[in-house]
């Protein structure tokens, strides 16, 4: 019958980075490596022929001249008006086929917001797609291009109750990925779900308090790819690589990596690590881990998952021990005691503590976590440019800390922790890190990364200031999301635990609620 043309697409900012402040973009997309890799060749007695596009590492993507058949984007809430800026587009032109062009919307952003996206789109998918999610969405809109049908679907998939493993996971397929544009070209993902259920953080509404790992003869062949084709470093992108101290899952694949003598870097929340260390962290360092991110959150200790800081200081060193790199994360304004002083004071604990590298972020309310249902609820959000929801601009309300003086403390803080000095003070090895081979190793990898992140800083300095901030904010509350929190609309529409239950009691998602006039699949 034909061929149809499939564009996956990452979008970028609605406002591109100024070429002379461009950097590198981190790793390519996993979840348009694995739409690629799921998608049949044949469907519907159509030929399928899919083609990947991420804006952040090729440039702007431009439908008009690309013209899909289909057009499926994954979006951020940062990238979520470029997305919409692009359908828009794309409502005004037709496909290589001459029909239409369909579109698809995903991700995060549209999950949490499916009144915003689908008037934008023909479709959301709402959460993880599956594979057999995938072809139900590419078939029905095959079938909508066919008949021009203007019907609109959301479309959502939940695992099985009691699921520990991820469906039909296929190896996500890199082909069309420009490995020279990313900083950490190669990244696999083992699991997904996290149990902490942070306030501020969607990932557990939209994958699940249940970690489910990637089948491991997947991340095998993973693991066989990466040391036939891979340099560098492997960036393990799990939600939460370590979700309980027992560490079974982490065991299992610090097994295969040590096998393979893979080099790799992980994310995962200090707490269990600290849990359990004497027998994690030399499995760690033994399967080639070179670098770990960790959710440390705040100094302040006021969070269920915190730490002591001094605990945090024990466990950081021990990680240097077998030369592991610790990436310390934080986060301003995360408990209503936060202050002005929080900023100097959390860098000079970073030094202190010997971290090999920090990031700093602004407590933001992103949609999918619980914290912006209470934000918009109380009136809290003094900033709808979704561009600004990246952790780097104060767009709430907080207790004790003005707008500027987040904005400011949260450059400074970057700008401090990545001078040459504090650097000298926290990598500078001691007699006992000359006689550590490894520390050796670890070293070396530091400090290029640092010297890359010292630039990174002194560029985000110079292309932001709080003048510039406050004219791009924009203080009209978005509509669509009035729309989905106004009275009588479902409340703790976020909550994992809710959406859980429903679905696995055949129930249905809260926000079917909120979307009149659109078919589930």
């Amino acid at each position: 019958m034909g061929t149809i043309y499939i564009d996956y697409l990452v979008p970028d900012k609605l406002t591109p980075v100024p070429p002379e402040h461009k950097r590198k973009a981190p790793m390519p997309p996993m979840s348009i490596g694995l739409l690629k890799a799921m998608t049949p060749d044949n469907l519907d007695g159509y030929d399928l022929v899919t083609r990947c596009w991420d804006e952040q590492a090729m440039g702007r993507y431009d439908v008009q001249v690309e013209r899909p058949d289909i057009l499926c984007m994954s979006a951020l809430t940062t990238s979520a008006s470029r997305a919409y800026e692009i359908a828009t587009h794309a409502r005004d032109t037709n496909g290589a086929g001459g029909k239409p062009i369909q579109i698809a919307i995903g991700g995060v952003h549209a999950t949490a917001l499916p009144l915003e996206a689908l008037h934008y789109a023909d479709c959301v998918a709402l959460g993880e797609t599956a594979p057999s999610t995938l072809r139900d969405i590419l078939s029905w809109l095959i079938q909508r291009r066919k008949t021009g049908s203007s019907e609109q679907r959301a479309f959502e998939w939940h695992p099985p109750a009691g699921a520990k493993e991820v469906e039909n996971r296929p190896l996500p397929d890199w082909s069309w990925a420009p490995r020279d544009a990313y900083l950490m070209p190669f990244s696999m993902q083992t699991s997904v779900g996290c149990p902490f259920d942070c306030s501020f953080c969607s990932v557990t509404y939209v994958f699940g308090s249940a970690s489910r790992h990637v089948p491991y003869d997947v991340i095998e062949a993973d693991a066989r790819r990466f040391k036939s084709q891979g340099r560098g470093v492997a960036a393990i992108i799990d939600d939460n690589f370590l979700p309980n101290k027992t560490g079974e899952h982490a065991k299992k694949v610090c097994e295969i990596f040590r096998r393979y003598r893979i080099p790799w870097a992980t994310e995962l929340t200090a707490l269990t690590l600290y849990n359990n260390w004497r027998e994690l962290i030399p499995l760690l360092g033994k399967s080639g881990c070179r670098g770990l991110f960790l959710g440390i959150e705040t100094i302040t200790g006021k969070m269920a998952k915190s730490v002591s800081v001094e605990k945090y200081k024990e466990l950081i060193a021990r990680l240097h021990d077998y030369g592991i790199a610790v990436l310390g994360a934080f986060v301003f304004g995360v408990t209503e005691d936060d202050d002005p002083s929080l900023f100097e004071r959390t860098v000079e604990w970073g030094i202190e503590a010997k971290l090999d590298l920090a990031q700093f972020s602004v407590n933001t309310p992103e949609p999918g976590a619980r914290d912006f249902e209470y934000a918009v609820r109380n009136d809290l959000i003094t900033d709808w440019n979704w561009e600004h929801y990246d952790a780097e601009h104060p767009v709430r309300k907080f207790a004790k800390i003005t707008p500027q003086q987040m904005f400011e403390g949260h450059t400074n803080a970057n700008r401090w922790f990545y001078t040459a000095t504090s650097a000298w003070k926290r990598l500078k090895p001691s007699f006992k890190d000359l006689l550590n081979l490894r520390n050796g190793r670890r070293g070396t990898l530091v400090s290029a990364i640092n010297a890359y992140l010292a630039g990174t800083a002194r560029h985000y300095a110079a292309r932001h200031n709080y003048a510039a901030f406050e004219r791009s904010r924009i203080t009209i509350p978005n509509p669509f999301v009035i729309q989905q929190f106004a009275p009588g609309m479902p409340e703790n529409q976020f909550d994992a635990k809710t959406r859980a239950r429903a679905l696995l009691n055949n129930g249905h998602n809260p926000l079917r609620d909120v979307i009149p006039n659109v078919t589930f699949g």
